[in-house]
């Protein structure tokens, strides 16, 4: 899911689980802390674009901060000067 730029793949296939140790560690990231029990392998045998008329737009944190944050600024200088006024220490 690519939410941002409103893109979705959708995998059409036939999944098999694996106790194959081999198959588990050829799937395992190398900084991960848990221990897999089980893997499960994707024949993909079609794919398909979907249509992003319903997909949602969705924003980072960071991207969140990034667009909040001249509007937190603001309040801040606001109640500074709100306190100012009122005679008490900010």
């Amino acid at each position: 899911m690519d939410y941002p730029n409103r893109r979705r793949l959708k995998l059409i296939g036939h999944a098999h689980g694996s106790d194959d140790p081999a198959d588990i560690a050829a799937l395992t990231m190398p900084d991960y802390a848990g221990e897999p029990e089980r893997a499960f392998l994707i024949d993909v045998i079609g794919f398909d674009w979907n249509c992003p008329q319903h997909i949602t737009p969705r924003f980072t944190e960071a991207e969140i901060r990034r667009g909040t944050q001249p509007l937190l600024d603001e309040l801040a200088r606001l109640r500074a000067r709100v306190a100012e006024l009122e005679g008490v220490n900010p």
